[in-house]
C-alpha cells in the first residue's frame, strides 16, 4: 500500500499548485465568461453574449491576425537557424562544443521585457544604434509595418538558443550506426541531412512548433514594450490578443476578459491540432 501511495506524495505539491493556480482559475474564468461582472456586486447571466461581442469586435480579429503573423514570421527562420546551429555544433567541424553551447543559449536567459528594452534602444529612430550605424532616420518602432518585423527579430533572437538545445538533444537520439551505414553506402552529407536526420527529427520539430505556437499566441511583453509608451499598451495595429484581456480587466468587464481568454485558448487548441495533423506520418498510430 505504501509503495503505491509514496510516489503520489512526491507529486502532491505539483498537483496542489496545478489545481490552485491553473485548473481552478481556468474553470472559474470559463464560468465567468457567461456572466457580466464588474468585479463587485452581483454577476448577471448573459450566456454566450460575451463571446458574440468579442467575435463581432474588429479589434479582436486585428490582434488575432497580429499574433498569427508574429508566430508564422518568426517560427520558420528561428527553427531553421536553431536546427542549423545544432547540426553545426554536433558535427566534427566544431571542436569546442562546450564553449558554443552556452554562448548560443545566452539570449534565452534574458527576460522578455529586458530583451524588448534592449532592442528598443537598438531600433530607436533618433538615438537607436542601428540608425546611427546606417546614418538614417528610419522609424523602426513608429511605423507599424516595420515595428511588427522588429518584434519578429526579437522573438527570433531570444528563442533560437532554447530551440537550439532542443534540436541538439534530438540529434543525440539518432543512432550513429544509421549514419555510419549511410556513409558506407556513399551518401553525401547533404543526403544524410535531408533523408535521414530531418525525417528522424520530425517529432522534435512537432514539439518545437506546437510549444512555440502556444507561447507566441499568448505573446504580450515584446510588442507592448517595443511600440508602447510608458503606461500605455501598443497600438492596435501591432497589439497581441492578450491586450484585450488587460483592457477588459481595466474597464471592469471581467466576463469579456474571461471570454477573450477562452477564445484564445480555443485558437491555440485548433492550431496545435492542425500541427499534429500536418506532422503525422501515413500509417502512424493515432
Amino acid at each position: 500500500m505504501c509503495d503505491r501511495v509514496i510516489p503520489y506524495l512526491f507529486i502532491l505539491p505539483f498537483l496542489i499548485s496545478f489545481v490552485a493556480l491553473f485548473l481552478g482559475p481556468a474553470l472559474y474564468a470559463l464560468v465567468l465568461s457567461f456572466f457580466r461582472y464588474a468585479g463587485y456586486g452581483k454577476a448577471t447571466w448573459v450566456g454566450l453574449n460575451n463571446y458574440v461581442v468579442m467575435l463581432d469586435y474588429d479589434v479582436f480579429w486585428i490582434e488575432m491576425r497580429n499574433v498569427v503573423f508574429y508566430w508564422i514570421a518568426h517560427a520558420i527562420p528561428m527553427v531553421i537557424l536553431a536546427f542549423g546551429l545544432a547540426v553545426l555544433v554536433n558535427s566534427r567541424l566544431v571542436t569546442r562544443k562546450n564553449f558554443f553551447k552556452p554562448i548560443i543559449f545566452i539570449p534565452q536567459v534574458v527576460a522578455s521585457v529586458a530583451a524588448a528594452l534592449l532592442f528598443q534602444n537598438f531600433f530607436g529612430t533618433k538615438y537607436g544604434i542601428l540608425n546611427n550605424l546606417l546614418g538614417t532616420q528610419i522609424p523602426w518602432l513608429t511605423d507599424m509595418d516595420l515595428a511588427r518585423w522588429a518584434v519578429v527579430i526579437v522573438l527570433v533572437w531570444r528563442g533560437t538558443g532554447y530551440w537550439f538545445v532542443i534540436c541538439l538533444a534530438g540529434l543525440t537520439t539518432i543512432s550513429t550506426e544509421i549514419m555510419e551505414a549511410a556513409v558506407v553506402d556513399g551518401a553525401s552529407a547533404w543526403q544524410r541531412l535531408t533523408r535521414i536526420t530531418i525525417p528522424l527529427m520530425r517529432k522534435t520539430f512537432l514539439f518545437i512548433f506546437v510549444v512555440d505556437a502556444i507561447v507566441t499566441l499568448r505573446l504580450f511583453a515584446e510588442p507592448n514594450v517595443l511600440a508602447g509608451k510608458p503606461g500605455t499598451l501598443a497600438p492596435v495595429e501591432m497589439a497581441p490578443v492578450i491586450n484585450l484581456v488587460v483592457e477588459n480587466v481595466r474597464n471592469a468587464q471581467f466576463g469579456l476578459a474571461a471570454a477573450t481568454g477562452w477564445l484564445l485558448f480555443i485558437a491555440i487548441a485548433v492550431v496545435s491540432w492542425l500541427q499534429f495533423r500536418i506532422f503525422r506520418v501515413r500509417g502512424e498510430e493515432r
